[in-house]
Parts: C-alpha cells; sequence; structure tokens
C-alpha cells in the first residue's frame, strides 16, 4: 500500500510540475516591417526589454508623425559587426511646417535633421526586435518530442521584470540532444518569449544515458534518481523561428 501511496504522490507531482510550465501557448508572430538602408527588412517586436548595463545595443529610429509607408529604421543586420537584437529607441519627429516624406535609412534621418525638418530625440527605451533572415542559422531544440527551430542571439544581461521562460540544457549529453522547453510548443510556433533562463540538466555517474525530448521525460529522469537539475543565472535570447 505504501508504494501505491508513493507511486500516486510521484504521479501528481509530475502532472504539478508539467502544469506550472504550460504558462505561455505558442501561435504564430507577425513580421514587423522596417527599413534598412533603403531596403525594407523583417523583424519580430518583442517590445521593450528591461536590461542591466553591459548590454550591446543598437540604434532604432521611430517616426513619430510619418508619412504613409513609413516603418522603423534600422542602420545593421545580422552579420554586421555591430548587429545587436536589442535597439534603443530614438524618436524622429518632423517640425511643424514640414511636410512630412518617406525616411528609409539612418542617412536619410540624419540629413532632415541636418536640414533642419526633423528632431531626434534618443530615449532610454530598449527594445528586442531580432531581424530575420540574413543567413541567420537555425538552432534545433525539443519539445514535448518534436522538434522546433529558434536563432541563437546569445546572453542577455535582464534586469527583474521581463518574462523568462526555462530552457533545459544537458551538460552531459548523448549525441543528438537538443536542448529542451518547459512548455509544449508546436513546430514552426514562434509567438512565443524570446527570453530563455538556462537550467542545466546532468546525468549522474552510472545513470543509463539517453536522449530526452521533452519536459516530462526530465521529470521522469530526475523522480527516478537519474540526474540532477540546477537554475542558472545565464539569460539567452533566442526567438523561435519556423
Amino acid at each position: 500500500m505504501k508504494r501505491v501511496i508513493a507511486g500516486l504522490v510521484l504521479l501528481l507531482a509530475l502532472a504539478v510540475a508539467a502544469t506550472a510550465q504550460a504558462a505561455h501557448v505558442a501561435g504564430k508572430k507577425p513580421v514587423t516591417a522596417g527599413f534598412f538602408r533603403g531596403k525594407q527588412v523583417g523583424y519580430f517586436d518583442f517590445g521593450p526589454i528591461k536590461l542591466k548595463p553591459g548590454n550591446k545595443l543598437a540604434p532604432i529610429w521611430t517616426v513619430t508623425n510619418g508619412a504613409g509607408g513609413q516603418h522603423n529604421i534600422v542602420d545593421t543586420v545580422p552579420g554586421q559587426a555591430d548587429y545587436s537584437p536589442l535597439w534603443q529607441l530614438n524618436k524622429v519627429t518632423f517640425k511643424a511646417g514640414v511636410t512630412p516624406r518617406l525616411l528609409t535609412s539612418a542617412a536619410a534621418v540624419k540629413q532632415a535633421e541636418a536640414a533642419g525638418d526633423v528632431t531626434v530625440e534618443q530615449t532610454s527605451t530598449v527594445v528586442n526586435c531580432p531581424v530575420l533572415g540574413f543567413g541567420q542559422k537555425r538552432v534545433a531544440g525539443f519539445s514535448a518530442g518534436k522538434v522546433i527551430h529558434y536563432y541563437d542571439l546569445g546572453p542577455v544581461k535582464v534586469a527583474p521584470g521581463n518574462d523568462v521562460v526555462p530552457l533545459y540544457t544537458v551538460t552531459n549529453a548523448v549525441p543528438g540532444q537538443h536542448n529542451v522547453t518547459g512548455d509544449t510548443i508546436a513546430p514552426g510556433a514562434t509567438d512565443y518569449p524570446p527570453l530563455w533562463g538556462i537550467v542545466e540538466v546532468t546525468w549522474k555517474p552510472g545513470a543509463a544515458k539517453r536522449l530526452l525530448t521533452s519536459f516530462a521525460q526530465i521529470q521522469q529522469a530526475k523522480a527516478a534518481g537519474e540526474v540532477t537539475i540546477a537554475r542558472t543565472s545565464l539569460v539567452v535570447n533566442c526567438p523561435l523561428v519556423s
């Protein structure tokens, strides 16, 4: 009887833990259009991000009273040394009496400012808006036994107040192991928080190592005494891509 009760308690604990992870539902995130040196680019707009000092930032310009078809403007893209998906917001405003025109590059903004047509205000707001494409490598991960993909944009020094979700990485994995999400995410979904808090999963000595492709399997391995799980302070910026 004691074994039965213990088994029921374990199953309940696993069910509660799995339910606690299912806080986000991932769908398709719209691609936002922007301008880069006269050409149109696409990016995911995840909105403002709260940061600690020491992050690499790039400027983005938003026109507060622009002409029709105006988009935000960037001056760097993936593959360039000064690229960052973390953008410091600059507000561009056409002055009274000036007819707004389309601004499609940082150079055009600077020319308009030099001509006295606009004012440019640098703000303290930073937004997380990863640019899509430009040959960026898609990294594979596991979610509920299926393969998903994301861009690995590296660590971020975040301040409190951001939506950070767990990502499980196996430190001494078997070949073919990828990072594992806590929530269930369908392949191709992109509308999901891009900030992940790294949780390390380590096989204990003597354990029969195997591929872990779901959060449920990680919990089962922990319950069986085969792995240890340790949260870290590392947060990475890894937006899902289809």
